[in-house]
């Protein structure tokens, strides 16, 4: 599938191209769910194999399975950077995985793209396996592997249903996207599409064994509903977002930024200039050579430099380097509110920057207020 947050999302098992994977803890469950439930497949297909011997064996499987996840979720960030979308995290959970991006999927185009990639990389996964499957003798790396084309078979044909959060979803809000020209219209689309698979999946998951003169089993009865229960609150949360941003339309930040000291970073404390009465200031913005913004320098800490140091510190000695994704470039409506919302999970202070430079800055406890008419 295609957030930073305040709490790490799992261990971090290191990074791709300066991209942090992370594993939620919850995967631990798929691992030992998919082990038990493989078990007897490993046993049928190696009867000769001690009882330890067979649960190592059916550990393959969620091994492998890992794998195919983490190509998937890879795909869709090595596609997003070719296509100029800086990429935040990888992160694997109990549901599979997603991918976070620092910027927007800015088109249609760009959007579809992304979202194709994930079911592609297990499509084509699929193919290799079968490919290997046929030059493979019978025995239990065949049936691992077969288990293997059959997973990622099916996860690329599921991924592919065309509703929200479902890539297929993705895909198909790209495409309402690019025939109105209305995102928000394309999201609350996907999203009532994605409403409808979710109750497509129960009702086949427990309507096909009553048309066959059967009773649905538990196991099914549980994955069909938590499956569904899933993608109905992914495709809700579409129809949400998609809401808000209608209502976000009118938005300016423009009138809620505080004034900014801009500076370069090699300044030194005493060439912060004294600010008029009555004007305050949030942070002093530094730049490099370039004109680019690199960091910030909160008064507390411009106070906190001693009187008789203040000629020799420079600026950069108490700042703080402001993260990407804190320098907000869009001022109204929804794509505004997202970028402010991306960059508050990265940084308390955003810096505002448009055509002619630095325009201000907006602090966490600034938009509360002005949001809930306190300011």
């Amino acid at each position: 599938m295609t957030e930073r947050r305040a709490s790490s999302p799992g261990w971090r098992l290191g990074s791709i191209g300066g991209v942090p994977v992370y594993l939620a803890p919850s995967w631990l469950a798929v691992a030992a769910i998919f082990t038990v439930l493989f078990l007897p497949t490993v046993r049928a297909a190696a009867p000769g194999l001690s009882g330890p011997m067979s649960v190592v064996a059916a550990t393959s499987f969620p091994i492998l399975l890992f794998v195919s996840v983490f190509l998937h979720e890879l795909a869709h960030g090595t596609t997003a950077r070719a296509l100029g979308v800086p990429v935040r995290e990888y992160v694997l959970t109990f549901w599979g995985g997603h991918t976070s991006f620092s910027g927007d999927l800015r088109s249609p185009g760009v959007s579809a793209a992304v979202s194709a990639a994930g079911p592609a990389a297990n499509l084509v996964l699929a193919g290799l396996g079968w490919l290997g499957l046929r030059q493979l003798p019978p025995g239990l790396v065949a049936v691992v592997v077969a288990s293997l084309v059959y997973a990622n078979l099916v996860v690329g044909v599921f991924n592919l249903l065309p509703g929200s959060p479902l890539d297929g979803g993705r895909i198909l809000e790209a495409l309402i996207w690019k025939v109105t020209g209305d995102r928000d219209t394309a999201l609350v689309g996907a999203g009532w599409v994605g409403r409808g698979i979710a109750v497509l999946i129960a009702a086949v998951a427990l309507g096909l064994p009553l048309l066959r003169g059967d009773r649905p089993t538990l196991t099914s009865v549980v994955w069909s509903l938590l499956i569904a229960g899933v993608v109905w609150q992914g495709a809700s949360r579409s129809v949400t977002v998609g809401r808000a941003r209608r209502g976000a339309a009118g938005v300016d930040l423009r009138p809620l930024l505080a004034p900014a000291v801009v500076l370069p970073a090699r300044a030194v404390v005493t060439d912060v200039p004294p600010l008029p009465l009555g004007v305050r200031v949030e942070a002093t913005v530094l730049t490099d050579d370039a004109g680019a913004v690199v960091a910030v320098v909160d008064p507390a800490a411009l106070a906190s430099v001693p009187d008789a140091l203040r000629a020799t510190t420079a600026l950069g000695a108490v700042a703080r380097s402001l993260p990407g994704g804190a320098i907000v470039t869009r001022l109204r409506g929804p794509d505004a509110l997202a970028q402010v919302a991306r960059g508050l999970q990265v940084s308390d202070v955003l810096v505002v920057v448009g055509d002619a430079g630095v325009l201000g800055t907006l602090t966490r406890e600034r938009l509360v207020a002005a949001f809930s008419g306190t300011g």
